[in-house]
């Protein structure tokens, strides 16, 4: 993809994101492949960063497992960057302007209480363990695609779009995290997420439930190889546990993660 287009691409974008708006995206401007969609995402990310307001704080990824890859026609995760004014704490309001078309996944956090420096070869979970925290959190989707330009896209254009759209990024919250989480069966753990009061929703189970420990160890070597770096304090979202719920405005969630803790929010308008 030529260096012009995906200048446009981001810039549409990143208007589209400050102005908490959704856009009809030309057809030409869509990337033909994963490299295309991380330029259009680093570039979209420098030009929000122009206001400092607007700094990464972190990374999300979605799509995590074998599972959801084959039920939507993705080649692998989708990988996003967490723009500060989007993390929320338990409790929140959370404006339903900025995640348009939005739907919310229960997720665990890893925050990082120191850097992990850079070294040779990829980073392990024995190099990571020790310097994260874990938490309850949600991922609040969103897009800046109209509904119409997204209806005729296939689950490789939705992916590599979604990508290029800082990996579908619209809100997320985050609880108070502990350290103690190694005794944590993450493949196992029931989340008891609730949207205004009603049944538990379904959980991801099998093939359909990635691994956050994976996911934190992917996203952290990905984040590296495309040159850049986590910082103290910085978070990882590492996949839904949950199915993604459409929300409206009003609506309340609520969710429990047994020796991780409890977490809520609710959607306001503005």
């Amino acid at each position: 993809m030529a260096r012009v287009s995906i200048r446009r691409a981001a810039r549409i974008l990143a208007d589209t994101w400050l102005a908490d708006d959704i856009v009809e995206f030309p057809a030409d401007l869509l990337p033909s492949d994963r490299d295309s969609a991380y330029a259009i995402q680093d570039e979209m990310a420098r030009l929000m960063a122009s206001d400092p307001f607007n700094q990464a704080a972190g990374w999300k990824v979605g799509a995590t497992s074998s599972g959801v890859q084959r039920a939507e026609g993705y080649d692998g995760p989708i990988p996003g960057r967490i723009i500060a004014p989007t993390i929320h704490r338990n409790g929140a309001s959370v404006p339903l302007s900025r995640c348009r078309d939005a739907k919310v996944e229960a997720e665990v956090a890893f925050r990082f209480k120191s850097a992990p420096g850079r070294k040779r070869g990829e980073f392990t979970l024995e190099d990571l363990a020790g310097v994260v925290s874990a938490a309850p959190a949600f991922d609040i989707t969103g897009t800046r695609y109209a509904p119409s330009c997204r209806a005729g896209w296939d689950g490789r254009q939705n992916m590599l779009a979604g990508i290029a759209d800082n990996g579908n990024g619209g809100a997320v919250v985050i609880g108070e995290g502990t350290s103690s989480w190694g005794c944590v069966d993450f493949m196992q753990l029931r989340v008891e997420l609730r949207v205004n009061g009603g049944d538990p929703v379904l959980n991801l189970w099998d093939q359909s439930r990635g691994h956050p420990l994976d996911a934190l160890v992917w996203t952290v070597n990905h984040v590296y190889k495309r040159g850049f770096a986590l910082a103290s304090g910085d978070v990882v979202l590492t996949g839904s546990l949950t199915e993604p719920q459409p929300m409206q405005t009003g609506d309340h969630v609520d969710c429990h993660m047994p020796g991780l803790g409890r977490l809520g929010f609710q959607f306001s308008r503005a």
